[in-house]
């Protein structure tokens, strides 16, 4: 059972994040088959509470973050697709991993635009690169960074 739980953390995580690049939605689905294997998993682990407080935590505080940005500079920061989809993964990796995911996430997400920045420039492309960034494939190499560390050293 726990084998198909990470069947379904993985293939929903590609799902978000081929989703996200193409049109900078995630899907609510993915979200909850994440939350959803991730309770199952945890569950069958005996470390239910340990994932309902990851869930809850990570959701607060993603949450209040993307809030707290839209207010001061009056346009989101972070896209509901990706505080849920960190929350749900939180149901995976417990409160620290989640706020560890999130973390890395954004380091991960930075990286990836300045690339893709230095890239743009390089060719010579006319136009502006997008200051948005699709976050959910960071997001997703982020929770599989953590998952593996959890799994060699709990966290």
């Amino acid at each position: 059972m726990e084998g198909f739980c990470c069947v379904v953390l993985v293939g929903a995580l590609l799902v978000a994040s081929v989703s996200d690049l193409r049109s900078r939605l995630v899907p609510n689905g993915c979200a909850a088959a994440i939350l959803a294997s991730g309770l199952a998993a945890s569950f069958l682990e005996g470390c239910l509470t340990r994932a309902l407080v990851g869930v809850a935590v990570v959701a607060l505080i993603m949450a209040g973050a993307a809030v707290a940005f839209g207010r001061a500079r009056g346009r989101p920061g972070v896209g509901g697709g990706d505080v849920k989809l960190l929350a749900a993964l939180a149901a995976w990796t417990g409160p620290l991993g989640g706020l560890i995911t999130a973390a890395l996430s954004c380091l991960l997400g930075l990286v990836g635009w300045v690339a893709a920045a230095l890239i743009w420039r390089l060719k010579g492309s006319s136009g502006q690169l997008s200051h948005a960034i699709p976050l959910a494939p960071a997001i997703a190499l982020a929770a599989l960074i953590v998952a593996f560390a959890e799994w060699a050293t709990p966290l």
